[in-house]
């Protein structure tokens, strides 16, 4: 609780939390910090199973990296995550707003509305959306989107991170993924947002 607190009110350009620490259960201390903040956040732990690592993702880590890891490794995802957050506050000053059916993505806002009600979208998820939007009508495959939306390629990310995030955003937006009306499945390939 203190450390979200202090994090919250210090404001910093990147938090990394350490998942192996015993006073703390990392995973909620990140889904508690994504309810109130964008900032960018590693995750630094020793489990290596995909189930871990896209578990830790779908809490609101934007990275995952595990133990032992290099320090050249942690200073090259903190500059990417800061870089990318920097490139994200230039676009929400641009004040986009992208339509698409009852969708509304407001880029200056950092917010969709779906029938003119918010929907709350972790940052990770904004920028995946974003990114299909942006590119609405058009094919990315699960690649562009993993180098859109992370920037770095990593042993820690995996293409199953983008089907649960898609998921994720499918529920939050009532998309059947069935019958989609927003976010169409491409199998064997990726995700195509559709075009209005």
């Amino acid at each position: 609780d203190e450390g979200v607190r202090r994090a919250l009110a210090d404001k910093p350009n990147l938090i990394c939390l350490d998942a192996d620490m015993a006073t703390s259960n990392a995973t909620l201390v990140c889904q508690e910090l994504r309810k109130n903040t964008f900032v960018p956040i590693i995750l630094l732990g020793s489990r290596s199973d995909e189930t871990d690592v896209v578990f830790a993702l779908g809490m609101g880590a934007d990275y995952y990296l595990v133990k032992p890891f290099r320090n050249a490794e942690l200073a090259a995802y903190a500059e990417a995550a800061i870089r990318r957050e920097t490139f994200y506050c230039r676009l929400r000053t641009d004040c986009d707003i992208v339509r698409i059916k009852d969708l509304v993505l407001d880029f200056c806002a950092h917010e969709l509305r779906r029938n003119g009600r918010p929907i709350s979208l972790s940052p990770t998820e904004f920028r995946l959306i974003e990114v299909l939007a942006r590119n609405a009508g058009r094919t990315m495959s699960r690649d562009q989107l993993l180098d859109s939306v992370w920037e770095l390629k990593a042993d820690g990310i995996y293409s199953r991170t983008i089907d649960v995030h898609i998921g994720r955003i499918r529920r939050k937006i009532g998309d059947n993924p069935l019958k989609p009306r927003y976010i169409v499945t491409v199998p064997g390939f990726g995700y195509k947002m559709v075009s209005d």
